[in-house]
């Protein structure tokens, strides 16, 4: 690295080997963001469960196909 390097990264205070925190906001958005995907998924597989069970006045044992008889 020259001079004029080193004196752009002090001015910018970045540390040369990439290692800097992310700062309050930008890790509470993160938060955030991994509160809602989680709800997210947990409504998901909420509603994947309920779409699994039988409807109203519907049989509780699955068909299979050969239990059709065809003419």
């Amino acid at each position: 690295m020259n001079m004029l390097d080193l004196a752009v990264l002090a001015t910018q205070e970045i540390d040369p080997k990439g290692n800097q925190s992310i700062g309050w906001l930008p890790g509470l958005y993160v938060l955030g963001l991994c509160i809602i995907v989680g709800l997210l998924l947990w409504s998901f597989t909420k509603m994947a469960k309920k779409a699994r069970q039988p409807w109203e006045g519907e049989d509780e044992t699955p068909r299979k196909p050969e239990d059709d008889s065809t003419p």
